[in-house]
C-alpha cells in the first residue's frame, strides 16, 4: 500500500472528504489530491504535519518501520524503553515503598505498564490474574552491572524534568544563563544520553571487513609481510575508520620509540604500586619528550619499519627458499652389502 493508498483510506475511514481532511491537517485541498492520486509524493515534513494533526504515528502513512531489535546488544533493550516511555506504554513512577517506608529500588525509580491496556489485554501469573496497575518495572539487573549505565538513563529523566520545570517557572533568577538557554542545554544533554544507551554494543566493527580480533589481525599481518608489506601497509588497506587507523599508527610509534629511542632503566618488578605507576609515567614524559626533540617522527618511524621489515622479509624469503630445497632434494638411497 503506497503513501497515496493510504491517505485516501484514511480519509474514507474517517468518512470525510478532501476538503474537510484538508481543514483538519491545514494542508491545501489540490495538495490532498494530488497525494491520493499520487500525482505527488508529501515530503517527510507534510507527514509529520499531518500526523500532528491527526495525532496519528507516522507509520499509519509511511507503513510499519523495519525494526532491528533482538536484544542482542544492551543499546536494544534502552531503544525499546524509551519508545514505550515515549508512546505510554510504560510510565515513570516514583519510588516504590517497603514496609520501613524505604525505597525498594536503590534508584527510587520503577516503571508501571499504562492501565488503560487493561481494556484489551490481561496478565497471568500461575493461573491467577494479575491487574495491570499491580505490575511494576524496575532495572535492578543493570543496576548490578559494574559499568552501571541505568543511572545515567535517570539522569536524562531528570535533566528533562529540570528543563520542563524552568520553563514553567514564574520567575528566573539566575544572570548567567536564560532559562530557555538553561532548558535547551539540559535537553541536549538528556537526548545526547539516551542516544549513547540505544547505540551500546553497536559498532563501525558491525558493518566494516575489519579484523575483529588480535588473532584475525595478526592473520591480516602476515599475508601482507608474505606480499612484501610492512605494518603501515597493513593499516592503510584496513576496512576501519580513520580514526582508529590513527589510533593503530600512535600505539606503534609509542612502542618504537620506547625500544628504539629512550633508556628508562629497569621495570621496577619488585617495587611498590606508586613506583610501578612512577615508571610508567616516565615512559610517558620520555616519549613525549622524543616527540618534541624529533618533530619529524612519524617519518623518521615509518620509514625505519619499512627497513626492518625489509632485513626480516628478506630472511623470510631464505628460509622458503631452504625449506622447498629440502623438499625436492632426492633422498640418498642405503648403502648396499
Amino acid at each position: 500500500m503506497t503513501i497515496a493508498d493510504r491517505i485516501k483510506k484514511i480519509r474514507e475511514i474517517f468518512g470525510i472528504t478532501s476538503n474537510e481532511f484538508a481543514k483538519i491537517t491545514g494542508i491545501h485541498p489540490v495538495s490532498i489530491r494530488k497525494y491520493e492520486t499520487n500525482k505527488m509524493v508529501p515530503g517527510n515534513d507534510v507527514i509529520e504535519k499531518m500526523s500532528e494533526a491527526l495525532r496519528l504515528p507516522k507509520y499509519i502513512f509511511e507503513g510499519l518501520p523495519k525494526q532491528y531489535t533482538d536484544y542482542s546488544f544492551e543499546g536494544d533493550f534502552y531503544q525499546q524503553l524509551l519508545l514505550l516511555l515515549d508512546n505510554g506504554t510504560l510510565n515513570l513512577e516514583g519510588p516504590s515503598k517497603d514496609s520501613d517506608g524505604k525505597d525498594k529500588s536503590p534508584y527510587g525509580t520503577w516503571f508501571s505498564v499504562n492501565p488503560l491496556l487493561s481494556k484489551y489485554i490481561k496478565v497471568r501469573r500461575n493461573g491467577e490474574e494479575i491487574p495491570i496497575e499491580d505490575i511494576q518495572i524496575t532495572l535492578d539487573p543493570l543496576y548490578s552491572n559494574p559499568n552501571n549505565r541505568a543511572a545515567f538513563l535517570l539522569m536524562s529523566f531528570q535533566h528533562l524534568e529540570k528543563a520542563r520545570e524552568a520553563l514553567s517557572k514564574k520567575y528566573w533568577k539566575s544572570k548567567s544563563e536564560t532559562r530557555e538557554d538553561y532548558a535547551n542545554r539540559l535537553t541536549e544533554l538528556a537526548l545526547n544520553t539516551q542516544l549513547e544507551l540505544m547505540l551500546l554494543g553497536h559498532s563501525w566493527k558491525q558493518y566494516m571487513n575489519a579484523p575483529k580480533t588480535r588473532e584475525e589481525l595478526d592473520a591480516a599481518y602476515q599475508k601482507v609481510f608474505e606480499a612484501g608489506g610492512d605494518y603501515y601497509d597493513l593499516i592503510d588497506q584496513l576496512d576501519i575508520p580513520e580514526a582508529e587507523k590513527n589510533n593503530y599508527i600512535h600505539h606503534y610509534e609509542d612502542a618504537w620509540i620506547e625500544l628504539h629511542a629512550i633508556d628508562v632503566g629497569e621495570y621496577p618488578h619488585d617495587g611498590s604500586e606508586d613506583e610501578k605507576w612512577a615508571y610508567a609515567q616516565k615512559i610517558i614524559d620520555a616519549i613525549e619528550k622524543y616527540k618534541e626533540d624529533h618533530p619529524d617522527y612519524p617519518k623518521e618511524i615509518r620509514e625505519a619499519c619499512a627497513v626492518e621489515t625489509r632485513q626480516r622479509y628478506e630472511e623470510y624469503l631464505k628460509e622458503q627458499r631452504k625449506s622447498k630445497k629440502k623438499k625436492v632434494e632426492p633422498k640418498k638411497s642405503a648403502p648396499q652389502n
